[in-house]
């Protein structure tokens, strides 16, 4: 175990170092434009991805631009630490940010949005590199960008062609099915020992995260429409995925809640139940779904980074990494939104769970 993640972890602390701590996030949300949050970004780590975006871009273009090189090369740099074995666990992780893209892909070419705003949108923090994300949010039709994933043979081709296969152009179903795939795969992949167990953990609570922000969404969707639309018909065995620490026969019951105000109120006894309930008010106020989604990001990304507090000579460190790594970028990205938008800087920083490292 040490030769396999003793020197790691070493590099992967020295990373660590660079995370935005709290006195820079401070200082990053009172900046007074979006051109002053790029002006403040260019001293710190994101030093030669500004300065690379900025011969090309201005202003929030640039910052998105930015943020998603400097993702990219940090994490592929954490993949050339590891060797076969624990790099094989760190893409079963990375994974999820593939199948985010892939899915935020398929919805923008579903709904006919353009390349550059399904682009802004991604987290090239997987094996699907940003220079093949960019040929295929250019693709015309799910079908066609299943097609050049076979062709260049990347992760998730054969998942997305057996998803079409069973789902056809339910989009709904069809992103089910990606997620199941995902997970049943991974768990079969999965061996014995510490480190697998740590990552089954973060696997189990994704599936819990994914399943619980379904059952949400149909319970107040069933709400705003008074139990009557058809799009509402749910079908367990179809859409929810198993493998999580939540009994599939309690979130299939779970959503049959009559809205998310009784839901929260089943949930309340669920390890999820403190996270959500931080954000009842907000809920109660604007009955929108997102802000229990948002909730179960936020418990799942702190679930990530607290591994850094675990063996540390595991792939907990890693984990840690990552999760920290990812929910900066996010955070940077939320903040660049309200200064683009006019919000209060009290907003903003309202916004944020996490504001940089220990």
């Amino acid at each position: 175990m040490p030769s396999d993640y003793g020197y790691a972890n070493a590099r992967i602390r020295a990373l660590k170092a660079a995370l935005l701590d709290r006195q820079a996030f401070d200082a990053l949300v009172a900046s007074s434009s979006i051109e002053a949050l790029v002006q403040l970004l260019a001293r710190t780590a994101y030093k030669p991805d500004v300065e690379s975006a900025l011969l090309r871009y201005s202003a929030a273009a640039c910052l998105g631009d930015a943020l998603r090189r400097n993702l990219a090369r940090t994490i592929g740099s954490l993949w050339r630490f590891f060797d076969d074995g624990p790099r094989e666990l760190i893409g079963l992780l990375v994974a999820r940010w593939d199948l985010f893209n892939l899915i935020a892909i398929l919805r923008g070419q579903a709904n006919g949005i353009a390349a550059a705003d399904i682009l802004s949108v991604l987290v090239p923090a997987g094996a699907i590199s940003e220079i093949e994300l960019r040929e295929l949010v250019k693709q015309p039709t799910i079908q066609a960008s299943g097609e050049l994933m076979m062709t260049w043979r990347l992760p998730f081709a054969a998942a997305l062609a057996e998803a079409l296969r069973l789902s056809g152009d339910n989009l709904v179903n069809l992103e089910a099915r990606l997620h199941q795939i995902r997970f049943r795969d991974a768990f079969m992949r999965l061996g014995k020992g510490i480190n697998n167990e740590l990552v089954r953990e973060i696997l189990e609570s994704e599936i819990d995260a994914a399943n619980l922000s379904l059952v949400i969404r149909i319970a107040t969707l069933r709400k705003a429409t008074d139990k009557s639309v058809h799009l509402l018909a749910f079908d367990p065995s179809q859409q929810l995925i198993a493998g999580g620490r939540l009994p599939l026969p309690l979130l299939a019951e779970l959503a049959q809640a009559t809205d998310g105000e009784a839901l929260m109120g089943r949930l309340a006894e669920t390890s999820w139940g403190p996270a959500l309930g931080r954000h009842r008010e907000r809920f109660r106020e604007s009955g929108d779904p997102v802000v229990l989604e948002r909730a179960l990001e936020e418990m799942l990304a702190l679930k990530g980074i607290r591994m850094f507090h675990r063996d540390p000579l595991t792939i907990g460190i890693a984990i840690g990494y990552l999760s920290a790594k990812i929910t900066e970028v996010a955070s940077l990205r939320l903040i660049s939104q309200g200064k683009e938008l006019g919000w209060p800087v009290d907003e903003i920083r309202a916004e944020l769970f996490w504001l940089g490292r220990e």
